[in-house]
């Protein structure tokens, strides 16, 4: 499933998920365009590859539980939110999240 959202600003926590209870909130958290279920990333790259802007890559640095490289965003601004990495993962642990819009009649 390829979940596209608009979240509210106040929903984003310090890792960009939405933050339901309220906890972990941080007054200018970085927007994350990508969120990401390492733990259920089994490395296969096939999101590296369908990226169009070339910003995932694997984090050699790290393995997840089940003893993978998984996958991490290395440009949240480069993202353009298009979703050709959610729609080719074969495990669905990319959930892709549209850029907040400003509010209307404030200027940009």
């Amino acid at each position: 499933m390829i979940a596209v959202v608009e979240p509210e600003l106040d929903d984003l926590s310090l890792g960009g998920a939405a933050d339901l209870a309220g906890a972990g909130r941080a007054a200018e958290a970085p927007f994350q365009p990508v969120l990401i279920d390492v733990d259920r990333c089994k490395g296969c790259a096939l999101c590296v590859a369908a990226c169009p802007k070339g910003i995932l890559a694997l984090d050699e640095t790290r393995v997840n539980v089940q003893g993978y490289h998984p996958v991490h965003l290395t440009n949240p601004e480069a993202c353009t939110s298009d979703a050709h990495c959610a729609r080719v993962c074969p495990d669905c642990v990319l959930i892709i999240l549209a850029r907040p819009r400003p509010a209307r009649g404030v200027p940009a």
